[in-house]
């Protein structure tokens, strides 16, 4: 059975830290510190988005393929046992579509989340 997107949420997490975000955010607007609070949280959002484009990389088999040599002592039938097939890692692997895994999911929800809240306290 396939996940979904929304079966790969935290969401009681998720919720718990966009809640308070956006309290602290109204509090930072009420004492005057709203742009501080505001860096901090946009910031804080750039990082998550930026775990969660490391995420799919590492999961998108971009370093499948490459080509390997054969080694000293080795003989051709051991080298062809390892050799990988190309065009089954092109076929598969890379053209494969990007899939979401929970950390990277649930990175993109509070990352998106944390730099709508720091607009909104900066309006």
């Amino acid at each position: 059975m396939k996940e979904t997107f929304k079966e790969r949420l935290w969401l009681k997490g998720d919720l718990l830290i966009l809640g308070l975000a956006l309290i602290s955010g109204i509090f930072a607007r009420l004492s005057g510190f709203h742009v501080l609070v505001s860096d901090v949280l946009f910031m804080s959002g750039l990082v998550l988005l930026c775990i969660m484009m490391v995420d799919i990389l590492l999961h998108a088999g971009l370093m499948a393929g490459w080509f390997q040599k054969q080694r000293k002592g080795e003989s051709d039938e051991e080298f062809a046992k390892r050799k990988i097939d190309i065009k089954r890692v092109a076929s598969e692997k890379k053209n494969a579509p990007i899939h979401f895994k929970k950390l990277g999911a649930n990175c993109l929800v509070l990352g998106c989340g944390l730099i709508v809240i720091a607009i909104l306290i900066t309006l």
